[in-house]
């Protein structure tokens, strides 16, 4: 929820583009999408739960990354 807004907040403030929010917003939809699957035998093993933090921390930095480039919107 908290990546949904900074990418909300990115587009209106500028510092995404609607192409940059469009693959942001795919990736996101990619990790969840990952967690149902994960989900879907009613257990979240170790593993998996590690592998969905460690994509969340990625889509968390791709997000820094694009919001602070030096594109011009």
């Amino acid at each position: 929820h908290n990546q949904h807004e900074r990418i909300v907040q990115g587009v209106r403030s500028g510092e995404l583009s609607r192409e940059e929010a469009q693959t942001l917003r795919a990736e996101q939809r990619a990790i969840q999408r990952e967690e149902r699957y994960y989900r879907a035998d009613g257990v979240l093993a170790p593993g998996e739960r590690r592998e969905l933090q460690r994509e969340l921390n990625e889509a968390s930095q791709n997000i820094h990354e694009e919001k602070h480039d030096a594109e011009v919107r």
